[in-house]
């Protein structure tokens, strides 16, 4: 009799065991999947933010670009004024001085 009320408790044990190691690898099981689906979450919010970032860094890049652009040519446009500038000072300066010389001749004549 005693040895049956131990096999029973024994089948008893071994079948809340056999229940509990279930219950067990289905949590963890249960577990795994959130990691795995979290992992999976987040790699993709970083693709989408990766993605954000390149597209503001291309803007950024072409807006750098064509501002470099609108420099270069107001740039460019300095220095033609200022060579036209220096020219016609120049050409003053000739003129001035041509003046200055045949007033001089003049002077010397008389």
């Amino acid at each position: 009799m005693m040895e049956h009320i131990l096999l029973v408790s024994k089948k008893t044990y071994e079948q809340k065991r056999a229940e509990h190691l279930a219950e067990l690898q289905r949590i963890e099981n249960e577990m795994r999947q959130n990691f795995v689906n979290k992992v999976r979450e987040k790699d993709l919010e970083l693709k989408k933010n990766e993605k954000e970032v390149a597209a503001k860094y291309e803007g950024l890049r072409k807006e750098n670009n064509e501002e470099k652009k609108r420099l270069d040519d107001e740039r460019r446009k300095m220095d033609e004024e200022f060579a036209l500038i220096k020219k016609r000072k120049e050409e003053v300066e000739k003129a001035l001085a041509e003046q200055a010389n045949g007033q001089n001749t003049k002077s010397k004549k008389r």
